[in-house]
């Protein structure tokens, strides 16, 4: 069997409502990996919130983080690690400009979260132990080029507004949640899709030959460098009209184990 690059996407996609990974599933990727195929772990969470899962699949590889902004190998001490930060001085213009459009910010490095506001839905994805965590206004205590910027909306949204303001600064954009009322900057040079193909590059695998699951908006980046993109059937109609498959079972019934074993028994036995 031809051997593939395989890129998850984590919430909505590998991990179902409990944020677990099935038996099932996990067994087959284990398989899987045994086999030759490279697994990629691509989201929008941290390192320390994503290690675990890691762990649970046995995975070597390269993991995606920060939707782009952070690629690295946790156990792999030469491995190249890159990242893409923000300016300081532009989260904080951004901030002051945005005013009362938003309630809550949270930015992130390596070793810090700056957060001004507690937000329990955040820490269920970012996982704030073992880092260090610094309050208040985020424009008073910020002191270096965050990883990240989420922050959450009040009341009425003007998406229009918020992406008028944002993209005055250079390279860099805003996108919104799916299932939450918050929004989080990127860079347009940090995508998925761009760390994906240079890994793919790094094990001498050819776009023929990637195959990556998603189900949120910034997945679609990586669906466009992808030969086989496959959308969850809970995924919203975007994205799964940016995709070439669309799963028969959704990630709470181990659609990435029906569907990919089907693709690679079709395509690549």
């Amino acid at each position: 069997m031809d051997k593939c690059l395989i890129v998850l996407d984590m919430d909505g996609t590998l991990l179902n409502k409990r944020k677990e990974i099935s038996l099932l599933t996990k067994n087959y990727l284990l398989e899987l990996s045994k086999q030759g195929h490279k697994i990629i772990l691509a989201s929008g969470r941290p390192v320390r919130s994503m290690i675990s899962y890691y762990d649970e699949l046995k995975l070597d590889t390269p993991m995606i983080c920060y939707n782009g902004a952070f690629v690295t190998n946790p156990y792999n001490k030469e491995y190249d690690s890159t990242a893409f930060t923000f300016p300081i001085e532009d989260v904080k213009q951004i901030i002051t400009d945005l005013g009362t459009t938003i309630c809550k910010v949270m930015c992130e490095s390596e070793t810090n979260i700056y957060l001004d506001k507690e937000d329990s839905y955040l820490k269920n994805y970012f996982w704030y132990e073992g880092m260090n965590m610094i309050k208040g206004d985020v424009r008073d205590t910020l002191k270096e080029p965050p990883l990240t910027f989420i922050a959450r909306l009040k009341g009425t949204i003007d998406k229009d507004f918020i992406f008028n303001t944002v993209n005055k600064h250079h390279n860099i954009r805003a996108r919104f949640w799916t299932d939450a009322p918050y929004f989080e900057l990127y860079r347009i040079e940090a995508s998925k899709g761009g760390c994906m193909l240079d890994i793919a590059s790094m094990y001498d695998i050819d776009k023929d030959h990637i195959i990556v699951y998603g189900d949120a908006d910034n997945d679609i980046e990586l669906f466009e460098h992808a030969s086989i993109s496959v959308a969850m059937s809970n995924s919203k109609s975007r994205v799964k009209e940016s995709a070439t498959i669309i799963t028969e079972h959704d990630n709470d019934h181990d659609g990435i184990y029906y569907s990919l074993k089907e693709i690679l028994s079709k395509r690549f036995s």
